[in-house]
């Protein structure tokens, strides 16, 4: 307003006001734009377009994306990571790294404004492709990176001191070329998730964690102090109203400490490090009678039922108590005393866990019949004692190969004969097949899920066409998943000419097997073999048949589920030592008779 006037307002001034006042307009029309879009776009649902590791979650709702994440890429964390350095690499868990999909926070994350990093695009409703949020668990991550970094660097030490007996000695310290924690990490995390599941690191030029002087040093005070006499463990049980209390103590020379001694550097000193669960080991029949083992529960069957055997906590010197016991005395040059206790043991699998499994009746019984002859017998026996007590927990998959162990010597297993490219031969583990096929008969009728299962590949009579099983060591499984609510016990037992399956668990369907007809047959050959390694067998046909299992619920069915099985023909081979050849005759070379010589005459 000009000076001297009142209530009046230049043609400047009018214009000014005129343009704060679209301003202020503009200003409220965009703040009411942003907050419809925002208030739109927070109806719980994430902006369309938005993917994490190429997981798409646009346009769902929150609970539908966590759904979709923990279903499509958590599991993706399971898979083992490559991490390559200049033609070195390590394989890591990333579970074990201490890494954890935050499915909830990813999703807040990908709700949020700047989730994508494009506030503009995000006001509209658009996503974008964006990181997931992690849970870390520090230590392990510390762990798994000095891991890698000890497999992946080259030439670097950090410098130490090496036990070896009774003497110690100092590891120079060496400059070299490796990875950084940061680079680690970060690899971890833009991995872990990822479908691809390698990452390549490059190297850096990395300096020891210590100096000459630093190493000599904690020789002369920590090490000689380490190696300068034996220590005491004491192990101290507190009594009870029905028990009396137990202490032992056990000296300890340095000699046998000394293999599981290590150094490791913490804040630019020195520290002793023990192998405590290699220790422990070691220590076991010295701690003879002190220990009590966690039992977990399991099931019997008594009077045709099955019964829960409950659980027991055990008591055990727990190992990372022992090993801080051991280096806190070894670094003493006065109390060498280490003091530890026992500690509680949870069963892991307890009489409560067992009671919520359900197992509570006979869901199916198989019974196989074999022709008796030692090997199978004895193979027979100890595939059935490894699968007897077998107990699957719902989501659990059943592998023979896995449970029975490779059929070695050491393993219980003998020669006996098994099929090889269409023909009978010697080989470990001959008759194991017996046990597959009682045991896939058994989860055939209990209705469990079939993953791998492979007939012979020539029919023999003994077994049901269609419904038999053979297994081999690196090639050929069965495998079958327990698919239902509840848990499923096995239990097997061999006798002279049998092998009998049973499961346990609540019985879900009343299975049958609908068997058709043996169609496209083919005649065997007659193949009569001279090699000193033949083995005879009678011809067989082959054929091709499909068995239907079909699930009955109420006596109604609910499901039928086809299984083709195609046999080749087997020739029938006849043993047959070959001709020899006649054995060349000496020449005789016949020399003459030598003529009198003549006398002279005359």
């Amino acid at each position: 307003m000009a000076s001297g006037t009142t209530g009046q307002l230049t043609a400047a001034e009018l214009s000014a006001r005129r343009l704060r006042r679209r301003l202020i307009i503009a200003a409220v029309f965009a703040v009411s734009l942003i907050l419809i879009v925002l208030n739109a776009n927070a109806r719980g649902n994430v902006p369309s377009g938005t993917t994490v590791e190429g997981v798409s979650i646009g346009g769902l709702s929150a609970e539908q994306a966590a759904s979709v994440l923990t279903k499509k890429l958590a599991p993706r964390i399971k898979k083992d990571i490559t991490l390559t350095a200049d033609g070195r690499k390590v394989t890591v868990d990333a579970q074990k790294a201490g890494l954890a999909l935050d499915v909830e926070g990813t999703v807040s994350k990908a709700t949020s404004l700047t989730g994508t990093g494009n506030v503009f695009s995000r006001l509209f409703g658009k996503g974008g492709d964006i990181e997931p949020v992690y849970t870390v668990n520090q230590s392990a991550l510390d762990r798994s990176i000095a891991k890698i970094s000890k497999k992946l660097n080259r030439g670097v030490v950090d410098g130490g001191l090496a036990f070896s007996g009774a003497t110690v000695e100092a590891i120079e310290p060496k400059a070299g070329k490796g990875v950084t924690a940061e680079s680690v990490t970060a690899a971890l995390l833009d991995t872990a998730l990822a479908k691809n599941r390698k990452h390549e690191l490059s190297l850096e030029e990395i300096a020891p964690a210590l100096s000459a002087q630093q190493v000599q040093d904690a020789l002369n005070s920590l090490g000689k102090t380490v190696v300068s006499g034996p220590i005491s463990l004491d192990v101290s049980v507190p009594g009870t109203d029905e028990s009396a209390g137990i202490n032992k103590t056990v000296t300890l020379p340095i000699r046998r400490l000394s293999p599981f001694l290590s150094t490791a550097v913490v804040d630019k000193k020195i520290q002793i490090a023990v192998n405590a669960n290699a220790l422990i080991k070691n220590l076991q029949k010295d701690l003879a009678g002190l220990q009590e083992p966690a039992r977990d529960a399991t099931f019997r069957i008594s009077n045709g039922k099955p019964v829960i055997l409950p659980s027991r906590d055990g008591q055990q010197v727990n190992a990372q108590a022992l090993g801080g016991a051991v280096a806190r005395a070894l670094s003493s040059d006065q109390d060498r005393v280490a003091d530890v206790g026992l500690t509680t043991q949870p069963a892991a699998f307890t009489t409560e866990d067992a009671k919520k499994l359900g197992v509570v009746e006979k869901i199916s019984t198989f019974t196989q019949p074999f022709p008796y002859a030692p090997y199978r017998y004895q193979n027979i026996g100890q595939a059935a004692k490894r699968v007897n007590k077998t107990l699957l927990k719902p989501g659990d998959v059943f592998s023979l190969n896995s449970i029975a162990k490779e059929r070695t010597p050491a393993n219980g297993y003998t020669t006996g004969f098994v099929i090889k490219s269409g023909r009978l031969q010697e080989d470990l583990g001959g008759g194991v097949s017996t046990m597959a096929t009682a045991t896939w008969n058994a989860a055939f009728f209990a209705g469990l899920e079939r993953i791998e299962q492979r007939a012979h590949s020539f029919y023999i009579s003994r077994y049901r066409a269609g419904l038999e099983a053979t297994v081999a060591w690196g090639t050929l499984d069965l495998k079958f998943r327990n698919d239902s609510p509840n848990g499923v016990f096995v239990t097997a037992v061999r006798g002279r000419d049998f092998v009998r399956v049973t499961m346990w668990g609540t019985k879900r369907y009343d299975i049958e097997a609908d068997t058709g007809p043996r169609t496209n047959p083919k005649p065997y050959a007659t193949v009569t073999d001279t090699s000193a390694t033949c083995t005879p067998q009678d011809g067989v046909g082959g054929f091709k048949i499909v068995v239907t299992r079909v699930f009955k619920l109420n006596g109604k069915e609910v499901k039928r589920e086809p299984l083709t099985t195609t046999y080749n023909p087997a020739a029938d081979i006849t043993c047959k030592k070959p001709t020899p050849k006649p054995t060349p005759q000496p020449t005789t070379t016949v020399k003459p008779t030598p003529k009198p010589t003549p006398k002279p005459t005359g």
